[in-house]
């Protein structure tokens, strides 16, 4: 996926993905949807989605996502919706 350079919208809902959520956050620039929910994903939530500076819509809920909420998120200023509930975030 790493070198889709120009992908605008990712959905990966409903599968039973596990372990870390590793796809080059990095290198979706354009990316502007992004839903990940209802998987198995159960590590922290990566700072690296900040890098995402075009998302408007993120969707990571129904996981089992531990930890804080990155600070990092605050500086994604086109995001207008974000679901992370139904997770073990503090």
């Amino acid at each position: 996926l790493c070198e889709l350079k120009d992908l605008l919208e990712l959905y990966l809902q409903d599968n039973s993905f596990t372990g870390h959520l590793r796809l080059g956050l990095g290198s979706f620039a354009m990316m502007i949807d992004m839903d990940i929910s209802a998987n198995k994903q159960s590590e922290e939530l990566p700072a690296s989605l900040s890098k995402l500076q075009m998302l408007e819509y993120l969707n990571l809920s129904h996981n089992t996502f531990v930890g804080h909420i990155p600070e990092q998120l605050d500086h994604m200023l086109d995001l207008d919706t974000i679901d992370l509930s139904h997770n073990n975030l503090s």
